[in-house]
């Protein structure tokens, strides 16, 4: 407020009103959205409940609970794990499995259980054993091919093509460094419809709900269901080659198509390496006291 261009001064905001903390038990920081209570940028749509730092957050928030203190390989842990977790696994796959309940068909209840185990296992994307295979490989990858249609499906219908599209080109779906995305458009929605605190509600929810249409409770979260059981169950059909196969043509999987890849400006390349979504460096610093003698 109050810029003048030609002194390039204005009316800051006072140094004491600026997002701050003091004497905090721990500080986490992956690109982290704004603080509470402060809007984001008009041309920014994905900040949510569900944001990448939970998974390093939530470690630490383990680990001192109770007065305990971390140690420094806990510390290093705390960040390392998340470098290979997939936000939806960890964070939406328990609220997913609410939505689906306990289907019949044998096809969806084994897709079901794979999505489970995925998340039990802690929702890696990683090949531990370097057999060219992720472990949890095939939930790997019918969470890539049910995660696009799940979306269309559940706010589609409401929404309405165009300003579907129109969401969508000002945020993605989402990508392996699971930054932007639409994982709190899902957590919040299908949580009204199937339990689970939630805090600033939708004007409205969107799964099972149609233009023009009034539905109870009840009827949306039944129609709600079936809608992501179909989008699973359509899922189901889609190939590795289908979902990779762009990016990985010989070898269409997730441990090949998340490879880090290079662009090589000289003569010396470097090789593409396993899927890591880390932060450009890192580094561990202990700090202590001298004390006199």
């Amino acid at each position: 407020r109050g810029y003048d261009p030609a002194t390039h001064t204005a009316d800051w905001l006072p140094f004491a009103r600026h997002p701050h903390i003091t004497d905090p038990d721990y500080l986490v920081s992956w690109n982290n959205k704004q603080a509470p209570g402060w809007a984001a940028a008009d041309d920014h749509w994905a900040y949510g409940p569900i944001y990448r730092s939970e998974l390093i957050a939530n470690r630490i928030k383990a680990d001192i609970a109770h007065g305990r203190k971390m140690t420094i390989a806990q510390l290093v842990q705390s960040m390392d794990e998340p470098a290979t977790e997939d936000i939806r696994a960890v964070e939406l796959v328990p609220i997913m499995l609410r939505a689906l309940g306990k289907p019949r068909n044998p096809a969806l209840k084994n897709a079901i259980a794979q999505l489970r185990q995925w998340h039990a296992d802690g929702g890696r994307r990683r090949d531990l054993n370097r057999d060219g295979h992720d472990e949890d490989n095939a939930a790997i990858e019918l969470m890539d091919a049910w995660w696009p249609k799940l979306l269309q499906t559940e706010f589609g219908p409401l929404v309405g093509p165009n300003a579907f599209a129109a969401i969508k080109a000002m945020t993605t779906f989402g990508d392996t460094s699971f930054s932007d995305g639409w994982y709190g458009y899902v957590s919040k929605d299908l949580r009204r419809l199937f339990g689970g605190h939630e805090r600033g509600k939708y004007s409205q929810i969107y799964c099972g709900n149609v233009k023009g249409k009034h539905f109870r409770l009840r009827g949306l979260k039944a129609r709600c269901r079936r809608a992501v059981r179909a989008s699973l169950a359509q899922a189901l059909g889609v190939t590795p080659q289908q979902t990779y196969g762009a990016v990985c043509p010989k070898d269409p999987e997730p441990s090949c198509s998340d490879q880090n890849t290079f662009t090589y400006a000289s003569a010396i390349t470097i090789p593409s390496f396993p899927f890591q979504n880390r932060p450009t460096f890192q580094q561990v610093v202990t700090l202590t006291r001298n004390l006199p003698r």
